[in-house]
C-alpha cells in the first residue's frame, strides 16, 4: 500500500514529536522540574526501572523525592531511538547513558527505555517507560558494574 503524501507527512512529524518527547524527557529530568516532566505521561502513564509507578502522583513521588535520595546530580544522554507507529499508538527503543553522583562518587551506566507512546489531545505522551539498565558502576572501576536492582543502587 502505498501512502499519500499527507499521511507520509503526518509520519513524519510524528516521529519528529516523538524524538522531541524523549529529548525532553531527559532534559526535565536532569533539571529536576517535575511538574513539566510528570505531565509528559498520560494520567495513568507508568514508570518501570528501579521501582514501578504508575499515574502522575506515584510518578511525582517517585522522581522528586526517591531519586535525589539516590543521586545528588545526574545527566541522561539518549541516542539510537526506534519508532513504530500505528495510529495514535507507537513502541520504540532508545539506547541511554547515564551518568550520576552520588555522596560524592561519580558513577556511569547504561541501558535502554522500552516506550509505548499515545497521542493525546493531539500531543504525544508516555503511556510506559520500561528502564534496562546494563552495567552501574563508580567511573573509577570502569565498566565493571552490575546492573542495580533497586532505586538504592547499593
Amino acid at each position: 500500500m502505498t501512502l499519500s503524501l499527507e499521511q507520509r507527512l503526518q509520519k513524519v512529524e510524528d516521529e519528529l514529536e516523538i524524538i522531541r518527547l524523549r529529548a525532553t524527557y531527559c532534559h526535565l529530568l536532569d533539571d529536576m522540574q517535575w511538574e513539566d516532566f510528570v505531565n509528559l505521561f498520560t494520567k495513568d502513564g507508568v514508570f518501570e526501572g528501579l521501582s514501578k509507578v504508575s499515574g502522575h502522583e506515584e510518578i511525582m513521588t517517585f522522581f522528586s523525592q526517591d531519586v535525589p535520595k539516590v543521586a545528588e546530580q545526574f545527566w541522561h544522554f539518549c541516542t539510537n531511538g526506534t519508532v513504530n507507529i500505528d495510529g495514535d499508538t507507537a513502541t520504540g527503543r532508545i539506547s541511554m547513558e547515564y551518568i550520576s553522583i552520588s555522596n560524592g562518587v561519580s558513577y556511569t551506566s547504561a541501558g535502554h527505555y522500552d516506550d509505548v507512546m499515545v497521542r493525546e489531545n493531539g500531543v504525544w505522551k508516555f503511556k510506559s517507560r520500561k528502564i534496562t539498565f546494563y552495567f552501574y558502576s563508580p567511573v573509577n572501576e570502569g565498566f565493571t558494574g552490575s546492573a542495580p536492582r533497586s532505586s538504592k543502587f547499593d
